[in-house]
């Protein structure tokens, strides 16, 4: 269960840990409780940095005397070395597992990323789950692009809340990666008009995989549930390598270290 606290913040309110704690009190068969955290933007300097870990530490450690079950989230900062210092923080309390999040600005190119963030992202969540071993849960980072690379680092889960914002807009998700508008509405941004053969491809994909609701797919132009359910499907069940581009660079790069590590280990 998700603390709410990204959603809090982009509306400029600070939460109360007392009271989110009671209304976690009340949810007794949630598997797990995210902390309240405060995410760091890249654009923050040190000292803004360091204050934001330590209140969200400050959190975790109020709500672990009430609750057994809850998950530090770490989120990513280009400064590696601080955030570093804190999942060592955290590992000191033997959480079941680790969230990880603030990792989608960075794999986006959003404003004040550094050059190159994709990769330093993704190669942080790999050193991470080496040197860890633990259960990871990654926030935000859940796409068909995406989960070949998670699924080589060996993430445990992820989530995201793409299938529906598309979905609302009038796109699918492609299995593989990219979106189509769908819904015959005019483009005003983003993404390419499915052709024909976008659909053909996006049906089989379905088909192939147990989609259990194929036969109503020409709702998929009119309806925001169906493409929503659509959606929500590929996200989860596409898994196979970017043809090209700068993913398909990076899963290879990874891939490469992963067997190196294998190898080494073998002997």
């Amino acid at each position: 269960m998700d603390s709410g606290g990204f959603q809090f913040l982009r509306h400029g309110k600070i939460p109360n840990i007392e009271d989110l704690a009671r209304v976690y009190d009340q949810y007794w068969d949630v598997r797990y409780f995210l902390n309240l955290d405060y995410p760091p933007s890249p654009t923050d300097d040190e000292h803004d940095l360091e204050l934001k870990l330590r209140r969200s530490l400050s959190n975790y450690e109020y709500l672990i005397k009430r609750f057994d079950n809850v998950l530090p989230v770490i989120h990513y900062h280009w400064r590696t070395d601080v955030i570093t210092k804190y999942v060592i923080k955290y590992l000191d309390f033997n959480p079941k597992c680790i969230a990880i999040g603030g990792l989608v600005p960075y794999v986006l190119i959003s404003r004040g990323v550094p050059k190159d963030s994709r990769r330093s992202a993704l190669r942080f969540l790999l050193r991470v789950k080496r040197e860890t071993g633990m259960c990871i849960h990654v926030l935000g980072l859940g796409s068909p692009v995406i989960n070949p690379i998670l699924k080589l680092i060996n993430i445990d889960s992820t989530d995201t809340s793409t299938w529906r914002v598309k979905a609302a807009y009038g796109k699918v998700v492609m299995p593989g990666g990219g979106e189509r508008h769908v819904s015959g509405r005019s483009i005003s941004f983003g993404g390419k008009k499915a052709t024909s053969d976008d659909l053909m491809r996006l049906y089989a994909f379905l088909k192939a995989t147990g989609f259990p609701m194929t036969d109503q797919f020409n709702e998929i132009v009119t309806s925001f549930e169906y493409r929503a359910l659509v959606n929500a499907w590929v996200v989860l069940n596409s898994f196979e390598l970017p043809g090209s581009g700068v993913f398909r660079s990076i899963y290879d790069e990874l891939a490469g270290e992963v067997s190196e590590r294998v190898i080494e280990n073998a002997h």
